[in-house]
């Protein structure tokens, strides 16, 4: 029985090396040609082809697997694995989102618990192209001052702009704001609530009780980025490096006391993935979303800042794509393609084999120059 086990397994070991050498053919002979016709010539370098009119090519040899970059915006085969785009590429920027404010009352001055409750700041550099805002410390007690007294923010959104009534996610206000002026420099976006540090005014039609502080809702937060080919590139909110800085940390406050399991590990500078009185929501920061809320009424009104990194205005994480032509044991001895857009493409046909040992990747590419 020993030696009918030891001839099945040598038999076995045999048969396998010999599968693998039939499952990996090497891509030397593997090659892509070009099938001139009546719309298409080829003079070895260039392809020209007229528009909407399909080009032809020809595949030789056995690769596992093809994949196809046709060159055209969002299909470069030198883009498919770039995290960040040249600065010189960008032509404009602009910061976008949408806000509302929930709950609350709309009354004159100083009985509005939404108006000029939530402020949009920016700083960048000063004439001598130093950043005005160094950055957090995470020395609480330094951080605060500085953000307070020391640096000089500017108005990114006009108070005016702002929601001065509670209202819902279907009434949001639409705020855009163009940011091209300062691409490339090092600019700090903050979002205050309450940065005149308002106490909560008595309400004039209920005397024993004071007004509630609204709950503010951002959503779809991002800057978007324009770029010479016209493409556009988006920065997410969660991109930022959003830093919450708690100004009222060490208060106690009576309606967190139902909260304890909920508040940030990190009180100074911590976030919260629920909504707790005074602290920054991040549970859907990933969507561009982040809210804070205030407190009801006989509450103590809450102040906080929610304060970026210098802005990476050369990120992205949208990164080409090629087409899978040729899946392994696919036979396929051909492949066509149409543009329908005048233009120069560098067309990439991405050949690959492997197994468990070793794989091998081959290149071939064709300037097409697409005509009237």
């Amino acid at each position: 029985m020993k030696i009918y086990k030891l001839l099945a397994s040598a038999f076995l070991i045999v048969d396998f090396a010999s599968c693998q050498q039939t499952l990996f053919e090497d891509l030397e002979g593997a090659s892509v040609n070009v099938v001139a016709d009546d719309n298409v010539s080829y003079d070895g370098k260039v392809i020209t082809v007229k528009k909407n009119c399909p080009v032809t090519f020809g595949l030789e040899g056995e690769p596992d697997v093809i994949t196809f970059f046709s060159g055209e915006l969002g299909h470069q085969y030198a883009y498919r694995n770039r995290t960040e785009i040249p600065l010189e590429d960008i032509v404009s920027a602009e910061l976008k989102f949408k806000i509302w404010a929930q709950y609350g009352i709309f009354r004159t001055d100083p009985e509005n618990s939404c108006k000029n409750q939530m402020d949009v700041l920016f700083v960048t550099e000063n004439e001598n192209g130093e950043p005005v805002f160094p950055g957090l410390s995470r020395d609480f007690e330094a951080d605060s001052v500085m953000l307070e007294e020391q640096v000089n923010w500017q108005q990114l959104v006009e108070r005016s702009e702002m929601p001065d009534k509670s209202t819902d996610a279907y009434n949001a206000k639409q705020i855009k704001k163009d940011l091209t002026p300062y691409i490339g420099k090092k600019m700090t976006l903050a979002f205050v609530l309450n940065r005149d540090k308002k106490v909560a005014p008595q309400n004039s039609t209920t005397p024993k009780e004071t007004i509630l502080q609204s709950t503010f809702h951002f959503e779809d937060i991002c800057i978007e980025t324009k770029l010479k080919d016209n493409r556009t590139m988006i920065i997410s909110a969660d991109a930022f490096g959003l830093t919450p800085v708690n100004m009222k940390n060490k208060t106690k406050f009576d309606e967190h006391k139902d909260n304890e399991f909920d508040m940030p590990s990190d009180m100074e500078y911590g976030a919260v993935k629920s909504g707790v009185e005074g602290y920054w929501n991040f549970a859907n920061l990933s969507s561009g979303n982040i809210d804070i809320a205030g407190c009801p009424a006989n509450g103590v009104w809450k102040y906080s800042w929610l304060v970026s990194d210098y802005i990476n205005w050369q990120l992205t994480d949208d990164v080409d794509t090629g087409i899978k032509i040729k899946e392994i044991n696919l036979p396929m001895s051909d492949y066509t393609y149409t543009y329908s857009n005048v233009g120069t493409y560098r067309a990439t046909f991405v050949l690959n084999n492997s197994n468990y040992e070793e794989s091998q990747q081959k290149l071939c590419e064709f300037i097409v120059n697409v005509v009237e």
